[in-house]
């Protein structure tokens, strides 16, 4: 039976269970195409035949709109988590890369970095937020941070094999001194920029509160 949705597109950032979503749509017999690094090599635009899912992309506003237009019936998904959490995660990435390569885009971890992800992302949040108000049934809004999001999404896109967890790839030593300061430091420019830790989309309570009664969503 064919699918209702022509496409399914993971639009949050990377560190927001891009994984997890990937494994998920190939357990319910969709072709997924999770980019990753491949981002240097490959343009996923050339792969929008081949495939019926897409995540862990760079994507920018002016990408979704191309994708909306393009796939009249897709659905759109915006994966977030807790902020803090968000920019520990990215942080980590870095420093593994970092160690492994000897080079990576996210490392060194610093107060200047931390502050731009943290406006970039509620920019973007916002934006997405505000193209999709007309059309609130394209959009999902899911914090990968809360219990059982996975039965959320499966329930949402009638989904029949919800059997996976979430996956951490990359456990934490809690113990290392990088993993600390990155806390530190993160924690730091939150109170400087006086952002919530616990924020998920945009730091302004009450815009949030009417944004998200026009969307379903699971945060």
């Amino acid at each position: 039976m064919k699918n209702k949705y022509q496409k399914y597109f993971v639009i949050g950032f990377n560190k927001t269970a891009t994984n997890t979503f990937h494994n998920l749509f190939k357990n319910n017999e969709l072709k997924s195409y999770h980019c990753g690094i491949s981002w240097k090599t490959e343009n996923w635009k050339d792969k929008l035949n081949d495939f019926d899912c897409f995540s862990d992309i760079n994507w920018c506003l002016e990408d979704v709109k191309y994708l909306n237009n393009l796939y009249p019936n897709a659905i759109f998904i915006l994966n977030c988590r807790d902020l803090n959490k968000w920019l520990i995660s990215r942080f980590k990435h870095g420093l593994r890369e970092f160690m492994n390569k000897g080079k990576h885009g996210f490392y060194p971890y610093t107060y200047d970095k931390c502050k731009s992800w943290i406006y970039y992302r509620e920019k973007y949040h916002s934006d997405i937020l505000n193209y999709f108000s007309d059309i609130p049934s394209k959009l999902l809004i899911v914090n990968i941070d809360k219990n059982n999001w996975i039965d959320f999404i499966c329930s949402q896109l009638q989904f029949k094999n919800n059997k996976i967890s979430s996956l951490n790839i990359h456990p934490t030593n809690k113990q290392n001194n990088h993993h600390k300061n990155i806390i530190e430091l993160v924690n730091v420019t939150l109170q400087k920029l006086q952002y919530d830790k616990n924020s998920v989309l945009i730091k302004d309570k009450d815009l949030l509160n009417k944004q998200i009664q026009i969307y379903n969503h699971y945060i």
